[in-house]
């Protein structure tokens, strides 16, 4: 049975790729992002429940667009 990885992990999942792929660090995810720094560090270190949808969104919209 395969594990479906829940929203916090997938945006840990994406986070860790901005880091390592892009070169980025938890302070220039924040400020791209528009979210603090501690809840980067909150979602990366799987700390924070479920992120809000703004989080989330936001997020989402950085990573897609360093992956252009």
């Amino acid at each position: 049975m395969r594990h479906e990885p829940s929203p916090s992990e997938q945006f840990a999942s994406m986070l860790e790729a901005l880091k390592t792929d892009h070169g980025m660090t938890p302070t220039a995810i924040a400020k791209e992002a528009g979210i603090s720094r501690a809840t980067v560090w909150r979602l990366t270190n799987g700390d924070s429940r479920q992120p809000s949808y703004e989080v989330g969104h936001r997020i989402e919209r950085l990573y897609r667009e360093k992956r252009r």
